[in-house]
């Protein structure tokens, strides 16, 4: 909302009610209109100013330290300093160690912290980081070299609250990152984007840090993605004893519901106690890059056990074929997104039982190779990503929008 006010109007705001002077700043929109708004009388200052502060976000290299040395400054009257209105900072440019620490003890209310470019951020600060600002509940980090060392440090005094932890480009990182994690009870979304986990030296396993993410209860949206790592022991198929019984039942009825012999890889051996894993009752995000040894067995014992999936992507399968693609037709009745990237064995055909019978869908990822324009000579174009190569030859790589409008 744009502020304009008269003459006449300036001439009684003084005489406004608090209520009444909340309810104008709570639909100004703009920042600049926010800094107008400190600038009318003492009380639009008293009011605008929390707001004004509340979110920052700093995109060059020259904002950074002109913000802190003005908080710096204003430190000295605790009263007046506005570092205690900042609830959530982004940070756009790289930035040092120093200039994270001369920055981030300036806002001791922060909740939600994203560092998109910390290249130069290594535990020297990122250690420090925890006890400057005990109440965060949201963190991103990108292209950070961090290690084990922050990770401790975060679990020592973020495990109480810490609900949204992302990490992507963050190569000093290795499996025994989820040890740590699995004390943060608290979180409910876990990405982590080609970190190169299984390149560092730890003691856990990839079966370990599987094991311990699992025995995190509230989880509802969870990425791991990494080009040269076989993501899929952290697949949260229900696998205690009984469950496994349960499911070897719910096998046999399948022929009702599939022709005989769909799925020709259904498992045979039930776990053991020491294999046990929770379900993620709450999911309804899950993303799963370079899944290499899933098959569609296994994606239908995890589809039939997190029905509240409303995006799901399974990429890298050799062996998943429509079959999955028909599973989550069946069971999950408010998918949105679904994405199959390299899954070569899915097929035009069965993408589009899969638009037929899902209501909610808005889109469908399928770059693999194999999926023709041709094959969806109904859709507009513009309702398709289509891939050209130099040998002439294009392949339909995500249909969304009114692709599905007449399904």
């Amino acid at each position: 909302m744009s502020l304009f006010f008269s003459s006449t109007f300036m001439n009684h705001l003084d005489h406004l009610p608090s209520e009444v002077i909340s309810s104008i700043l709570n639909h100004v929109d703009k920042t600049w209109d926010l800094y107008t708004c400190t600038l009318i009388n003492k009380t639009f200052y008293k009011y605008a100013t929390p707001l004004l502060w509340e979110h920052l976000e700093i995109p060059g290299d020259d904002t950074l330290p002109y913000m802190t040395a003005g908080l710096e400054a204003s430190s000295s009257l605790p009263s007046n300093s506005p570092g205690k209105f900042v609830r959530s900072v982004l940070i756009r440019h790289a930035l040092s160690d120093d200039e994270l620490l001369a920055f981030i003890k300036h806002v001791p209310q922060l909740n939600d912290l994203s560092l998109e470019s910390a290249r130069n951020i290594t535990d020297d600060s990122f250690e420090h980081v925890p006890l400057y600002v005990p109440h965060l509940t949201r963190l991103y980090l990108g292209h950070s070299s961090i290690t084990q060392w922050s990770i401790e440090a975060m679990r020592r005094h973020w495990y109480r609250q810490l609900n949204h932890l992302e990490f992507e480009f963050c190569d000093g990182l290795n499996y025994e990152l989820f040890s740590a994690l699995r004390q943060c009870k608290a979180l409910t979304s876990l990405a982590i984007s080609h970190c190169g986990l299984e390149n560092n030296n730890g003691i856990d396993t990839i079966q370990d840090a599987a094991w311990n993410v699992m025995a995190l209860p509230n989880i509802t949206s969870f990425r791991i993605q990494d080009y040269l790592s076989n993501c899929t022991p952290f697949l949260p198929i229900t696998t205690t004893v009984e469950q496994q019984q349960q499911q070897q039942q719910e096998w046999r009825l399948l022929p009702t519901l599939f022709p005989d012999d769909y799925f020709d890889d259904l498992p045979s051996t039930p776990t053991t106690p020491q294999q046990q894993q929770p379900v993620w009752p709450y999911l309804t995000h899950f993303f799963l890059g370079a899944c290499e040894e899933m098959t569609d067995a296994m994606a239908l014992a995890f589809i039939q056990s997190h029905p509240h999936l409303l995006q799901l992507e399974l990429s890298g399968s050799p062996m998943m074929t429509d079959k999955t693609l028909d599973a989550i037709a069946t069971y999950l009745p408010n998918i949105v997104n679904v994405n199959v990237d390299n899954v070569t064995e899915v097929t035009a055909a069965g993408i589009r039982r899969l638009m037929q019978q899902c209501p909610k869908l808005t889109t469908v990822g399928c770059d693999n190779g194999h999926i023709y324009p041709s094959d969806f000579d109904d859709v507009d174009p513009s309702s398709m990503e289509i891939s050209y190569y130099l040998n002439g030859v294009s392949y339909v790589t995500r249909l969304y929008g009114e692709a599905f409008l007449g399904y």
